[in-house]
């Protein structure tokens, strides 16, 4: 199978680098190579990583000023020489079998342009116990995202169905859709997968326990950062409404999805006004601006003084 790409950026997670990239050394695929790009830390990252590469050439370490993961990322991208790209975050790993398994897949289906795994949720203190959910709870069954076109379309406008580490891809088509947005701080890579959809490459989903993204729980993570999630899903909303409105998807696929992501941002705005306190005046200046509308503005305010009344 040919050669794939791992991507592993990091800011200051050298206590939790080498785990990570154990979990490399562990792939049951060993054609890969994995690019760590150092996204300016402090922490004796680079020391580390550096007694790594002299056990394995497979390793290759770059440092950049800090600029956030998405540029890390698209560093990473331009110096990848593999024909697939799995993104793998520092503190976060993948299961032994997990290249191998998709890289399979892909290659004996090659319409498949990406594939996806489920993800499982996990805390440090003990790593056996896998969650399906980042609030631990345990009923939640995975979303097998599969297919092209509409329906995919459709799917990732709701919410991102993919974790980073997720899926693999075909490098090719970072050419077409381009990389990450790095002045976004959150959510770049559902804007990513958005993007991808969008552009109708055919998504593959491999149901398989033996490969698996498993993410690490701790308060550190994005995924903990509440409000600026919610408002960095109203800044993606009106990306999206701009990809959808710029598609060639047929004029009632538009309205339908536009309507829906109307909704979804004045649901989105509703929960965000809610948790803003009142008087700061400056936060919903920001958010009119965001909704470019005083309709859609009015609508999401008004829903927030109802949840702020139920929790009075």
């Amino acid at each position: 199978m040919s050669l794939i790409s791992v991507i592993i950026p990091t800011h200051n997670y050298g206590h939790l680098i080498t785990e990570t990239i154990n979990c490399l050394f562990d792939q049951t695929f060993k054609d890969w190579e994995a690019i760590i790009v150092d996204d300016g830390s402090t922490d004796g990252t680079k020391d580390i990583v550096e007694k790594l590469i002299s056990l394995d050439s497979r390793l290759s370490y770059i440092e950049q000023p800090n600029r956030g993961v998405s540029s890390a990322r698209n560093l990473g991208l331009k110096n990848a020489k593999g024909k697939y790209i799995q993104f793998l975050d520092a503190d976060d790993l993948i299961s032994p079998n997990k290249i191998e398994a998709q890289l399979a897949l892909m290659e004996s289906n090659p319409e498949i342009d990406i594939c996806l795994v489920n993800a499982k949720y996990f805390e440090s203190e003990n790593k056996e116990q896998y969650y399906s959910t980042i609030d631990k709870k345990q009923q939640h069954a995975p979303e097998k995202i599969s297919g092209l076109g509409f329906p995919i379309i459709h799917a990732y406008l709701q919410n991102n169905k993919s974790v980073i580490q997720s899926p693999i891809f075909k490098k090719a088509i970072i050419e077409s859709v381009g990389a990450f947005k790095e002045t976004m701080p959150y959510l770049e890579d559902w804007d990513l997968w958005f993007r991808i959809a969008i552009y109708n490459y055919r998504f593959g989903f491999l149901d398989d326990e033996s490969a698996l993204a498993l993410v690490r729980i701790h308060p550190l993570s994005a995924s903990q950062k509440d409000n600026s999630l919610l408002e960095a899903e109203a800044e993606l909303r009106a990306l999206i409404k701009g990809y959808v409105i710029n598609s060639t998807l047929p004029a009632p696929q538009k309205a339908e999805l536009l309507a829906l992501n109307k909704k979804l941002l004045i649901n989105t705005f509703k929960y965000l006004m809610a948790k803003t306190h009142i008087s700061d005046l400056s936060k919903f200046v920001k958010y009119y601006q965001l909704l470019a509308g005083s309709n859609v503005f009015s609508k999401a305010f008004l829903k927030s003084l109802n949840i702020r009344r139920k929790n009075i």
